[in-house]
């Protein structure tokens, strides 16, 4: 999507259930006459609209994002008539706090700077509508509550329900998958649902637990012995990164269950699951 000038602009506007923000007018000295700064599948991109044949060197390849005194180096791509960036998430609250966004393409190109007035009301309404990460159905970590693993999963987060109950005076509603992981492993997750008040705007729980040694294939001969929890977030749906794994356990990624939140990817440690970063436009492509 190519921005459009928008001269007669002063502020950051998001249009009603839109997923898209506009930008007011550059400062003047360079070739961008505008921008828009839209958000598709939880990929944030700024598309910096340029002046018809302007020859602009090393817009393809890094960028820097300036905005809060802090500094991100983002992918840059050139188009016909512009110039796109992925924005990476944690770049966001920064864009919202800031009154002025830099960027910088490198070479002999002049700074590009925008005024970021009402960009925190722009950003935000841009998130709450933009669309959730669509990831291959056969990488998702599916939970089920008919499962053979139930009672298991019931034992392990024991305290966690019963803490849930005193707490919120209802029943825990509890899904649980198990995955089989080379060497004799396992990757067992149980996630816990009821309650938003208790467990964040979803309402749901999910933890993992790692097996070093698979014991048997009969569920009723494991036992607590040998589970270790390995991985812990609310409100998310957990996939497997594509043939991505760290000693032979698969890299996750959760995405949340409400918009407004970034997708994470999460590695293994040696001892258990940690969060390595956002995700952004990496999954999207790794994909396609």
């Amino acid at each position: 999507m190519a921005a459009e000038p928008a001269a007669a602009q002063t502020v950051w506007t998001a249009p009603e259930g839109q997923s898209y923000a506009m930008l007011p007018a550059p400062q003047q000295g360079t070739a961008v006459t505008g921008g828009v700064m839209l958000c598709d599948q939880q990929v944030w991109t700024l598309s910096l609209a340029t002046e018809p044949g302007a020859e602009i060197a090393d817009a393809d390849g890094t960028a820097t994002l300036i905005a809060l005194g802090q500094r991100f180096t983002v992918q840059s791509s050139r188009g016909n008539s512009s110039i796109d960036l992925i924005v990476p998430y944690d770049a966001l609250e920064p864009m919202k706090a800031s009154s002025r966004l830099q960027i910088e393409l490198g070479g002999d190109n002049e700074p590009i700077r925008f005024a970021l007035t009402g960009s925190r009301r722009a950003i935000t309404a841009v998130e709450q509508n933009c669309s959730a990460r669509q990831l291959p159905t056969e990488n998702l970590i599916e939970l089920e509550a008919a499962s053979v693993y139930l009672e298991l999963g019931r034992r392990l987060r024991a305290d966690d329900i019963r803490d849930f109950i005193i707490s919120t005076n209802q029943l825990a509603e509890l899904e649980v998958a198990m995955i089989e992981i080379e060497g004799n492993r396992r990757l067992f997750f149980v996630e816990i649902c009821g309650s938003s008040w208790y467990y964040g705007v979803s309402g749901c729980n999910i933890a993992g637990f790692a097996h070093f040694s698979a014991t048997g294939s009969n569920p009723s001969e494991i036992d607590l012995e040998g589970w270790e929890p390995v991985f812990e977030s609310e409100g998310v749906h957990v996939y497997r990164e594509p043939g991505q794994s760290s000693d032979g356990w698969p890299n996750l990624v959760t995405i949340p269950l409400k918009p407004g939140f970034p997708d994470k990817l999460w590695t293994w440690t040696g001892q258990r699951y940690a969060v390595e970063g956002t995700i952004q436009a990496e999954l999207r492509t790794a994909q396609d």
